[in-house]
């Protein structure tokens, strides 16, 4: 190290730890004419020799057990969030690796734990994988031979045998991979297998199933260690290098799956384990103290603040999408089991190329976070992701997001051709659907203000307050799902050319009002695309970054340019009391001069003509 460098201690208080103060150590050096800079190293734990633990436990090349097992064992008796849910169901056939006798056997009455790990590019074909022609050799004492055995899948045995569980569900080994029906069929219980195994082992390091846990078969090379200086004991933390390439099991779409399906996780990375459960999480050393668990960068299937399905499904997507898929066909299967567990429902039944029936429109106003490519409507022989789907944006490596807002209701009725029928099923219109706080006026408003193609309450007094109106309202439509069945009905016709009797199955028709507007920059911001009216005054925005269309649409070529747009939804946008910004846009009054308490904001879909369908 340099001369002029420096190493420097910030100690913290001593009751961040119950052995000792935490140092972060930083690095000081000079940059040019900035003067001095600091860059944060590592941390340490400085404790009394004479009143701390004797010989604490510290993180070495192999996993120190007991603290893990205390905090399982612990878990296993007191935690009731953690404890296996009574509606799981374990698909028939479903298979487990016996670890005693190295074989698979059938059964669904044993405890068993589950991994997660990273399949990678290691295609061996000495390495073990159950198949039609092999699975009878599997199930034979012994079959499953350790020298082809892929290690990570050998290691999560020895865990197995470490917490005193005989049984391993493993994907590669539990399901027959070149069975099309016995996959599908393990695949839409996945949610009910992770659900339901006693712990989940989390291989969180390595490229390839054939790496191995490290701590288990692979020494690891950080470590800790103590060192006694002047009656102190000096302790490094052990920590993940941030931005690690080998730790792909953060990145990838089955695994995100897997963990919010489980109820308990035994993490293994390259430096440490840790035990994470519903309500805590447990370090191997005894120098991270057992914390709550950070339900914001947890894998809970809901938070606290989420009351409802959909507001627990929108944070699932964004993350599911910010991940990585090894195969796109596999796209609608890696979240399934999340999709069941969230709507509780059969998801075929359910769900329309991955958007929820029940919160079609809802889910149908996602949209693309950075927007570096165009989304298209992405077609294979395995595979369809349309364009208004959010498959279509992961497919090109997109993270999908939702705007913070509330739903008062659709606008328009979404149908789909029934698969080798001459019928058309209704999206959008479901008995369960829910709308939120004072639909009824903002949907009243919307029909008054023509929002709404041949509504009845489009001649509904416009000087009716908001009291009056609502009443009005539920007089006519005592419930929304009575509301879309009978106001909305009218407007959406089935459709009736040609055409559409080649569509298919992936193809959703609307009749729908539409407007020609502007683009233009924004004026609060140097990124996204304002939406203009005739006078070339910003009236909405087009949601996300839209890297790949923003330089086009503000070209000076195409400044008159106009743009179709079709009305959706009708959504709610919060008023911060402390800001006014959103006052100064229109806001609708009572006879008493109060304004609502949301600002309606209509949802608008921008589209390009493909005649006779349209692309969003």
């Amino acid at each position: 190290m340099p001369d002029e460098w420096s190493l420097s201690l910030f100690l913290g208080s001593e009751h961040t730890q119950p052995d000792g103060i935490v140092a972060d150590i930083y690095l000081q050096f000079s940059v040019g004419d900035e003067g001095l800079s600091s860059m944060w190293v590592g941390d340490l734990i400085i404790a009394d020799v004479g009143k701390s633990i004797v010989h604490p436990p510290r993180v070495s090349a192999t996993v120190n057990w007991p603290h893990l097992r205390n905090a399982i064992d612990v878990c296993t008796l007191d935690h009731a969030s953690c404890q296996p849910s009574i509606s799981a169901n374990l698909p028939h056939g479903f298979r487990l690796i016996d670890v005693a006798q190295r074989c698979i056997v059938e059964t669904s009455e044993v405890e068993f734990i589950a991994l997660s790990y990273v399949w990678g590019k290691d295609t061996r074909a000495s390495l073990l994988t159950a198949t039609r022609s092999s699975i009878a050799a599997f199930k034979k004492s012994g079959g499953l031979v350790a020298a082809n055995m892929p290690q990570t899948i050998e290691d999560a045995m020895t865990i197995c045998t470490e917490l005193g569980v005989n049984y391993l569900w493993a994907d590669r080994l539990c399901i027959i991979q070149d069975d099309p029906e016995d996959k599908m069929h393990q695949i839409m219980a996945m949610n009910d297998i992770y659900e339901s195994a006693s712990l989940v082992v989390v291989s969180a390091y390595g490229d390839s199933m054939g790496f191995g846990i490290d701590g288990i078969s692979r020494p690891r090379t950080i470590t800790q260690h103590h060192e006694e200086v002047v009656g102190l004991r000096i302790t490094n933390l052990v920590r993940e290098t941030a931005e690690d390439s080998l730790a792909l099991w953060q990145t990838r779409g089955w695994t995100y799956q897997e963990a919010v399906c489980a109820r308990r996780l035994l993490h293994f990375t390259d430096t440490r384990a840790y035990y994470e459960c519903q309500t805590s999480t447990c370090y191997e050393d005894m120098y991270n103290t057992n914390t709550e668990i950070n339900e914001f960068s947890a894998y809970g299937l809901r938070l606290q603040d989420e009351d409802s399905g959909f507001a627990a499904f929108q944070r699932h997507l964004a993350n599911y999408t910010a991940r990585k898929l090894s195969f796109s066909s596999d796209i609608y299967n890696a979240f399934i089991g999340i999709a069941n567990l969230l709507y509780k429902s059969n998801y075929n039944e359910s769900f329309f190329y991955g958007l929820p029936k029940k919160d079609f429109d809802r889910a149908l106003c996602w949209y693309a976070w950075d927007g570096k490519k165009s989304i298209q409507q992405s077609e294979t022989s395995t595979h369809t992701c349309p364009s208004w789907s959010w498959s279509s944006a992961m497919v090109q490596g997109e993270q999908v997001r939702y705007q913070d807002t509330v739903f008062y209701g659709t606008l328009t009725l979404w149908s789909t051709k029934v698969e080798d029928e001459e019928t058309w099923e209704v999206l959008n219109v479901h008995p369960d659907t829910k709308v939120d706080k004072d639909w009824e006026i903002y949907m009243a408003i919307a029909a008054r203000e023509g929002c709404i193609r041949s509504s009845p309450m489009a001649d509904l007094s416009k000087n009716m307050d908001h009291l009056s109106l609502r009443e009005s309202f539920h007089t006519r439509y005592p419930d929304y799902h009575t509301f879309c069945t009978k106001a909305l009905s009218s407007s959406n016709p089935q459709p009736t050319s040609p055409s559409h009797n080649h569509l298919g199955p992936s193809y959703i028709h609307t009749t729908a009002q539409t407007a020609h507007l502007r683009l233009g920059p924004r004026q609060t911001t140097h990124y996204g695309v304002a939406i203009l009216d005739s006078s070339h005054a910003p009236i909405g925005e087009l949601c996300g970054e839209i890297t790949h269309f923003r330089p086009e649409a503000l070209a000076s070529a195409h400044k008159d340019r106009l743009y179709e747009f079709i009305a959706i939804s009708l959504l709610g946008l919060r008023i911060e009391a402390y800001t006014g910004e959103e006052r100064t846009t229109k806001n609708y009054i009572d006879g008493k001069g109060v304004r609502l308490d949301m600002l309606p904001v209509v949802n608008v879909l921008m589209i390009q003509r493909e005649v006779p369908t349209a692309n969003d």
